[in-house]
């Protein structure tokens, strides 16, 4: 028996000699399409045999629920893991304690965890305390599977955990290369990867896994301006469509954006038909709304809370901030749209110019008056009831220039009309 465990330990011994070390780019911001090559890249480790696998951790951190998937996929592989790090912070702190050894390159820090929510044109603020709870949490749970101090790596995360001598109250635990191998936060310090590799019993054979272009795509898709911006891109193109007579360009640009939006969704594996299913229902109900039920009511709500759910389905802690810069975009666009666009030949059209020398008056008729739509009617347009120019908004669906209308309901000045059956 003893003879057979020898043997197992020499197999093993020899397969780290003459295995490669894989090494894994942790780098830039850390998000769901990152999660996805991790996860293919320790796959693709494990499957051809490599002596050990080395994360090189550079980063400012990134979304939580992403970092947590890497952090769990590391602590699941059968393979020696290093964190080689430059800076590791927030997020990125999980993921170099997750790994089964440590080491620090010159310069380079640890920690700084407080999970933050950061909005469009305010300054990032910390996030609920029951969010910071849970991961602290995690951490306290990665460390203790490491034998790292609990202590300091929840100091990371929570502001109010005040370690002496190294944070004050109210700032999370950042630690240099240094004070991490002093307090066994890290394994030891290196000046270089291949140092790194050699005092960690690595093989210094190497092969660098780069994610391909499809995780590239899906990292650049799915970042929250980019996301936010092809959102309200999507809705805005599709919004001047439905104010243009048949489908042109706007419509067909509108939906290469949200088909681009969801792609990323996609790629990155955050999204799928249920999501895309919510979304297009949302906007259904909302075209339900302006064009059949005029006013505010219980479609516009149901299209909206749609919409937004398809965005928090997708993006999840990032689904605010997606969605706040979505609304800043898209109410810019309609801004310019409206203040620029009027005085362009193509655009007359889309504000009426076109069809209305002058403005329309706001005469009164009576229900029963018979005219003619001077503009389309989407629901909102111009009608002439004899020499009477007069706002009015058909009662259901959309009616093109021309139609003959009756008006059915006075209310005020608002005049509702429908098509008059021939």
């Amino acid at each position: 028996m003893e003879a057979v465990k020898r043997l197992l330990a020499l197999g093993i011994l020899l397969s780290l000699a003459l295995g490669k070390t894989y090494l894994i780019p942790i780098q830039g911001e850390i998000d769901p399409a990152l999660a996805v090559f991790v996860d293919q890249a320790l796959a693709r480790a494990e499957r051809e045999g490599a002596s050990g696998v080395a994360f090189l951790i550079d980063t400012p951190g990134g979304r939580v629920d992403a970092a947590i998937r890497i952090s769990d996929r590391i602590l699941q592989t059968p393979l020696p893991t290093l964190a080689v790090v430059q800076n590791a912070f927030s997020a990125g702190a999980l993921i170099a304690l997750s790994c089964r050894q440590v080491v620090m390159l010159p310069g380079s820090e640890i920690g700084a965890a407080l999970p933050v929510v950061a909005l469009p044109l305010r300054e990032p603020q910390a996030a609920d305390q029951k969010i910071i709870s849970a991961l602290k949490g995690k951490f306290r749970a990665v460390a203790e599977a490491r034998s790292r101090p609990v202590n300091l790596a929840e100091a990371m995360v929570d502001p109010s955990l005040e370690i002496p001598g190294l944070s004050a109250k109210g700032e999370p635990l950042t630690l240099s290369a240094e004070k991490a191998v002093e307090l066994k936060v890290a394994d030891f310090k290196a000046g270089s990867l291949a140092e790194a590799l050699r005092q960690a019993g690595y093989t210094l054979e190497t092969e660098r896994l780069e994610p391909g272009p499809r995780v590239q795509v899906a990292r650049f898709l799915t970042s929250s301006t980019v996301a936010g911006l092809l959102l309200a891109l999507g809705l805005l193109l599709l919004l001047l469509e439905l104010f243009t007579p048949g489908f042109g360009v706007a419509g067909a640009l509108g939906l290469a954006f949200l088909a681009l939006y969801f792609a990323g969704g996609w790629l990155a594996g955050l999204s799928g038909a249920f999501e895309l299913i919510l979304f297009f229902l949302g906007v259904a109900l909302l075209l339900a709304e302006a064009f059949l039920f005029p006013g505010f009511g219980i479609a516009g709500a149901l299209g909206v809370g749609a919409i937004l759910a398809s965005v928090y389905f997708t993006f999840g802690e990032n689904a605010l901030l997606v969605i706040a810069i979505a609304v800043i975009a898209l109410g810019l666009g309609l801004l310019l749209v409206f203040r620029f666009l009027p005085r362009t030949r193509p655009a007359r059209a889309l504000v009426l110019e076109s069809a209305i020398s002058e403005h329309a008056t706001g005469d009164e008729v009576e229900v029963g008056a018979i005219g003619v739509a001077l503009t389309d009617l989407r629901p909102g347009g111009v009608a002439r009831f004899g020499n009477k120019r007069v706002d009015v908004v058909a009662n259901r669906g959309f009616l093109p220039k021309g139609t003959t209308l009756r008006v059915v309901e006075v209310r005020g000045p608002t005049v509702v009309v429908e098509a008059l059956e021939e």
